[in-house]
């Protein structure tokens, strides 16, 4: 691999792609969610891959570092794998550990099925599935937490009506939903979310043609072509990727093996980090 440590970028067509590098060992490439939220979100919570891995970030088009295209619209899952393997090409990287979380696990699943000879290990972690069964999961959910005094303002937020006019707009409505993507919303782990998403640039853009282009990409009735060795991670009680997702993506995929973190929501590399890492590293080590 030709790219020393630290944070680079990578020109494809004249668009800047923002890369980092860290730690020593067999590659794990992490992908982050497209819809956004950028890799500053996992590059701290996840240092400790580091330990045993040579693990690289990368900000999707439109997030964080990396430029968007020239019309938004471009940005979509099938964009996002194409810049995955533009970068793998450009770090010569014949073949490599995968970790998707969220949306990003979406990403994932579809780089797979597309490029299966590249990955040795894919880590879907409280992956997204599809399209309805997020929504599906917020309906059945939302209600519960609107109840609990804890989360019910969050809930009130989520559930509308929203103004999203600007990246600032995405970031005020991440930072008071957060909350609810937390088994304890009162935790630390949740605070330092909150503090990443009022800092950190959150493109709307991005959500939006997310939102607007993944009933392309659906995965669902191909999981069983899926044949690399897979870890499904998921938060007991996480509200929108939830383990009923987690299940048919680990009955989908043959030989999947499943983990469900009982104190998590949707970062269980936060709230459980002994077991996850734990989970993880025995995983990508055999």
């Amino acid at each position: 691999m030709p790219t020393s440590h630290g944070e680079h970028t990578l020109d494809i067509h004249g668009r800047k792609l923002r890369y980092k590098v860290a730690g020593s060992g067999p590659v794990l490439m992490v992908q982050a969610p497209g819809w956004g939220v950028g890799y500053g979100l996992y590059e701290d919570g996840l240092a400790q891959l580091e330990r045993s891995f040579t693990v690289i970030h990368h900000d999707p088009q439109g997030s964080g570092g990396s430029d968007s295209p020239s019309d938004p619209k471009e940005m979509n899952v099938g964009s996002f794998i194409d810049d995955l393997d533009a970068l793998c090409r450009h770090l010569k990287l014949e073949r490599f550990a995968l970790i998707g979380h969220s949306h990003g696990g979406f990403i994932a699943m579809n780089y797979v099925l597309k490029y299966p000879q590249h990955v040795s290990h894919l880590i879907l972690l409280d992956a997204q599935l599809g399209i309805a069964e997020p929504a599906e999961d917020v309906q059945r959910t939302l209600p519960a937490l609107a109840r609990d005094p804890r989360f019910a303002e969050a809930a009130r937020i989520f559930a509308g009506p929203r103004k999203l006019d600007s990246d600032q707009d995405l970031s005020e409505l991440l930072y008071r939903v957060l909350p609810l993507y937390f088994f304890d919303p009162e935790s630390e782990q949740c605070k330092a979310a909150q503090r990443y998403v009022r800092s950190g640039r959150i493109s709307v853009a991005a959500m939006r043609a997310t939102s607007e282009t993944d009933g392309q990409f659906l995965v669902r009735e191909k999981l069983s072509e899926i044949r690399v060795r897979t870890l499904v991670l998921v938060g007991r009680h996480d509200f929108i990727c939830s383990p009923a997702q987690a299940e048919a993506i680990h009955n989908g995929i043959v030989g999947s093996q499943i983990v469900t973190f009982e104190n998590s929501g949707h970062l269980p590399w936060t709230e459980e980090p002994d077991r996850f890492f734990s989970n993880v590293i025995r995983f990508l080590e055999n």
